[in-house]
């Protein structure tokens, strides 16, 4: 036992370490911060809350959402993984990426219930959805989360809500139809080659996963934007795709009852 609590201590100290570098940057004390990262990143470069540090002293804004991502896949379950998800979320907000912020922070609140900073994650989303005319993905995603956390302040949203939560989920049920297009950018044998893919794309602003499939009996890992409502909203995202990363694009009907 005595040799296990010593093993954990560093890890202890680690932890406390970060918070204090934390409170620093909020104080707007950022040099000392930076001047301790180098030692901090050799030590424990896969740390999810040094790679937090790391991205938000990052000057180069496309690197900091590159560490964002890697802590919500390689630590999902880390108390750095809310504020990284938020971080994503400010990121495509503040490029006017109003549509992928929107879709990025209305998943927060349900992956990260706890998560104390609900009403800012909201607050942003709102303001993004707005940004682009989705008044009815407001109205929903408003109604869902006043059921789920009655403590957020939704007054301000002009959004009129329902008390209870199995009510409020019928504000919009067209917004139930499902999204059968989805762009597909390419299907690797390497889902090494797949993931850099994915990345790439999720850098320039879209939700990206990785679907097994099968191509004369290879198994492959296709690379997809998803979801669309029409394949000329799907042809448009594939042709912005292409024109910024040069790659190319097929539009398939791929409905999510289908599973393929």
């Amino acid at each position: 036992m005595v040799k296990y609590f010593f093993i954990l201590f560093p890890f202890f100290l680690l932890g406390q370490n970060v918070d204090m570098y934390l409170s620093l940057l909020h104080e707007g004390k950022t040099d000392g911060v930076r001047e301790q990262l180098p030692e901090l990143v050799s030590k424990y470069p896969n740390d999810p809350g040094v790679l937090f540090l790391q991205a938000l002293l990052m000057m180069d804004g496309m690197k900091s959402l590159e560490l964002y991502n890697k802590i919500l896949e390689k630590f999902p379950e880390s108390k750095y993984a809310p504020d990284a998800a938020l971080k994503i979320g400010e990121y495509f907000y503040a490029r006017g990426l109003y549509s992928q912020a929107g879709r990025q922070l209305s998943k927060l609140p349900r992956i990260y219930p706890r998560y104390l900073d609900k009403q800012r994650v909201i607050d942003l989303m709102v303001s993004s959805f707005k940004a682009i005319g989705e008044e009815d993905s407001v109205r929903y995603y408003v109604g869902v989360y006043k059921s789920m956390f009655p403590e957020l302040d939704v007054e301000v949203y002009g959004v009129k809500t329902k008390a209870k939560g199995t009510q409020a989920l019928k504000l919009k049920p067209k917004l139930y139809e499902p999204k059968p297009y989805i762009v597909q950018i390419g299907a690797f044998g390497n889902k090494k080659n797949a993931k850099r893919l994915q990345l790439q794309i999720s850098q320039v602003g879209y939700e990206v996963i990785i679907a097994p499939v099968e191509a004369g009996g290879r198994k492959l890992h296709a690379v997809r934007v998803v979801r669309f409502k029409s394949k000329r909203e799907a042809e448009q995202v594939g042709k912005d795709i292409k024109r910024k990363l040069g790659t190319d694009f097929r539009v398939l009907y791929r409905p999510k009852s289908q599973n393929k």
